[in-house]
């Protein structure tokens, strides 16, 4: 895959399994996590939502002990849900990336299709709201990765009191709404490359995981 080929992607499975840059566990499942907060409206029961928050708390290490296995254990016996709100906390943070997209793709056509979804039957139409749901996977790739063929490096300057305060804040609350304010900031930190400015600048989504926050933050 080369550069122009990331950025024009949209198959979420082939940006993952591309061995460009680093992939870091903790991006992958947060990765995992956005798709399924992307569907969260297929995922209505407290079991599968608790599966998908303690998924959240594995990327950045603040688990309970023996939350996650019973976390998954209610997810997989709650037949009120996706697949997808098992899978994120249920496996490795690479297998919980690609197998969550593929869930919570189905589940959008599911419930577009559900006789096609009991039935096996598949049309065009089922393909089509498949590959909608990928694209905007693909998306939050690049929100989460940034461009790999491309990596900035982040000036220590830039990380201003200021700039790490909106950064925190955001990322905590996972609110990305002050994301063009930190962008000022970083700007007036004597920031100058273009890729960072523009996407705290651009319209999103942005999520928890967002390669600009990350970076305020040092985080991988």
């Amino acid at each position: 895959m080369t550069e122009a080929e990331w950025l024009a992607c949209e198959e979420s499975d082939a940006m993952i399994q591309l061995p460009a840059g680093k992939k870091s566990d903790r991006k992958l499942r947060l990765f995992a996590v956005a798709c399924c907060d992307r569907i969260s409206h297929l995922i209505p029961t407290e079991p599968s939502r608790h599966c998908v928050e303690v998924a959240r708390r594995l990327a950045d290490g603040s688990e309970r002990p023996g939350e996650r296995r019973a976390a998954v254990i209610a997810a997989m016996a709650d037949e009120g849900t996706t697949s997808a709100a098992a899978c994120v906390s249920a496996v490795s943070a690479y297998e919980a990336a690609i197998r969550t997209a593929d869930h919570a793709a189905v589940a959008v056509a599911r419930e577009q299709y559900p006789e096609l979804y009991e039935s096996g039957e598949r049309i065009p139409e089922w393909y089509d709201v498949i590959g909608i749901e990928s694209i905007a996977q693909c998306v939050l790739l690049r929100e989460i990765f940034g461009n790999p063929f491309r990596p900035v490096v982040f000036s220590p300057s830039w990380r201003t009191s200021t700039a790490v305060a909106l950064a925190a804040q955001m990322y905590e609350s996972r609110e990305f709404g002050a994301l063009p304010i930190l962008a000022d900031a970083l700007q007036d930190a004597g920031c100058d490359n273009a890729d960072v400015l523009n996407h705290g600048r651009g319209e999103g989504p942005h999520v928890r995981g967002c390669w600009v926050v990350d970076s305020v933050l040092g985080k991988e």
